[in-house]
């Protein structure tokens, strides 16, 4: 029998509860300590209906680490 190996981001981000862009920027201050308009840049463009709070403070990460031109 074969068995698929999964990283641990994998396994966390499958069994972690997924919220809608709208309800993550209604609480954006209590969860990732920035406000509406960061979270909306971070995720400008982005792919997708649910995402989890954990995908969602690394696009923050790295939006609010990216270099202005």
């Amino acid at each position: 029998m074969a068995v698929k190996k999964t990283n641990k981001a994998e396994a966390q981000s499958s069994s972690a509860p997924r919220y809608a862009l709208a309800e993550l920027e209604a609480h954006a201050k209590e969860l990732f300590e920035v406000r509406t308009e960061v979270l909306a840049g971070a995720m400008y463009g982005i792919d997708g209906a649910l995402f989890t709070v954990a995908e969602v403070k690394e696009k923050i990460q790295q939006f609010m680490k990216a270099k202005v031109v």
